[in-house]
């Protein structure tokens, strides 16, 4: 009987002992082991997207974009950017991008609270690949993840500028004057990639017609092994028309800001959809001829700062800061033409530089998209006794079938469809650009499927897996 209850304590503590396969460690820094060890990493260069930077103000030392008080109406900074000069570089204010944004505190519901942006991404490659990652515009040996930083609100054209002067900074602080790199680009950085890749840091859109003849230099070729893109519009997206429209707030909780705000962006008008897709359908889902590249369109619709609700704004404004003498009227009149007259600039420019990016990017490229999220690939234009009302959402909150909602939506990310994350052009565009978009996805190496949505990529583990795949790939 002893030996018979020996034996039952002997079976039972075997069989407490055995381990399961949830106890093996199959986390992405042990299965990533031998290549993190190795080190034979290729150097890599995070282009962000937009809000990708922390933005600070030169005179006071305010941040502006980037910390709990950007998020607050008490900001004493704004991130309008003037639109009255002759040129869109004339366009300055006081705002610098000094840092990528990893990490902020934003308001919630519960008080304020830390959240990751880049951080998310930054640290899943040191862990799991062992990058070192290298902020600002020093740099040291050792060094092979180079955070890129910019300001998003201005043209990517700018951005192309500034990137060539910090692979400069990089190779002349390494000593290694040949060094190329994999550009990193998510969302609007692949757009920027693109242009340098082309044109390295020559500016060949600035004051010129949109239509007048490109010829690429491929400067950018120089500096780069192979892209890769995270969530990148390469046929634009409805998002910015969206977000220039009806103006933007981080969360529920933060400030709005308004559309004369983002209207102000260059950037926000080089990711609208391409020129000659139709943009606009019916409420039968019919496609509507309206070309949102001619400004005409933006005051006869109501688009952004000439929406009634806008204008409404706008006269608030001057009656709260009118001084003595001065006539409101005249005033009112004065900030619509600086509005029109930037409207015209802005879309020639944004114009010119979607031209300039046509075609394959000349590196073995990749990209990693989001897909299974409704997302906007049209707008609704309804009207009603000569006033129209834009649609971006569905008019009816049940599951009842509307036509028009069926033809404003498609697969993506949330903010980025798939076919634009292809470089695809709707299948009612002109044949033209559909055999455009079918060359450009034809030349990319390879696209990989995830379910991330936009905003929150980097908490996608199958993306954070698919990067990781991609990066070690021989």
């Amino acid at each position: 009987m002893t030996r018979l209850v020996l034996l039952a304590a002997l079976l039972l503590l075997s069989a407490c002992s055995v381990a399961g396969p949830e106890d093996v460690d199959i986390s992405p820094p042990h299965e990533y082991l031998t290549e993190r060890r190795q080190a034979r990493r290729e150097p890599v260069i995070l282009i962000p997207g937009t809000l990708g930077s922390r933005l600070y103000n030169l005179e006071n030392g305010e941040i502006a974009w980037g910390s709990f008080s950007a998020t607050i109406s008490e900001l004493r900074d704004e991130l309008d950017l003037p639109i009255d000069r002759p040129s869109l570089a004339e366009n300055t204010d006081d705002l610098r991008a000094y840092r990528v944004l990893d990490r902020a505190e934003i308001l919630l519901r519960e008080g304020s609270g830390e959240v990751s942006f880049y951080a998310e991404l930054i640290d899943y490659l040191s862990t799991t690949l062992g990058y070192r990652p290298a902020y600002g515009q020093r740099f040291h040996r050792g060094h092979d993840l180079f955070v890129f930083f910019y300001d998003w609100r201005r043209s990517n054209v700018e951005a192309a500028v500034q990137l060539q002067e910090f692979i400069a900074n990089i190779r002349r602080d390494l000593r290694l004057p040949d060094q190329k790199f994999t550009f990193l680009a998510v969302s609007n950085g692949g757009l920027i990639a693109r242009y340098y890749l082309r044109y390295g840091g020559r500016d060949v859109v600035s004051g010129r017609e949109p239509d007048a003849p490109l010829e690429p230099s491929w400067d950018g070729l120089k500096d780069c092994e192979r892209l890769i893109c995270l969530g990148t519009p390469h046929a634009g997206s409805i998002d910015a028309l969206h977000l220039i429209h009806d103006g933007y707030a981080p969360n529920v909780l933060a400030r709005r800001y308004p559309p004369a705000t983002i209207f102000s962006f260059p950037a926000a008008f080089e990711l609208l959809p391409e020129p000659g897709e139709p943009v606009f359908v019916g409420e039968g889902g019919e496609t509507l001829a309206l070309d949102i590249w001619q400004p005409e369109t933006w005051e006869s619709y109501g688009l952004s700062v000439f929406a009634e609700s806008s204008q409404d704004r706008l006269r608030a404004r001057i009656i709260q800061d009118i001084q003595p003498g001065e006539d409101r009227e005249k005033l009112f009149e004065q900030e619509m033409r600086h509005r029109r007259q930037f409207l015209r600039l802005v879309l020639a420019h944004a114009r010119r530089l979607r031209k300039a990016i046509e075609g394959p990017t000349g590196v073995p490229t990749s990209v990693i998209l989001g897909v299974g999220t409704p997302t906007l690939a049209r707008v609704g234009l309804v009207s009603d006794d000569g006033e129209y009302e834009l649609f971006f959402r569905p008019r009816f909150p049940t599951r009842r079938f509307d036509p028009m909602a069926d033809a404003m939506f498609a697969s993506g990310d949330g903010v980025v469809t798939r076919r634009s994350g292809l470089g695809l052009f709707l299948p009612q565009a002109p044949s033209e650009l559909v055999k455009r978009g079918e060359a450009f996805r034809a030349s990319l190496e390879s696209w990989s499927f995830t379910p991330f949505t936009h905003r929150e990529m980097f908490e996608d583990e199958m993306l954070r897996l698919t990067l990781a795949e991609t990066l070690s790939r021989p």
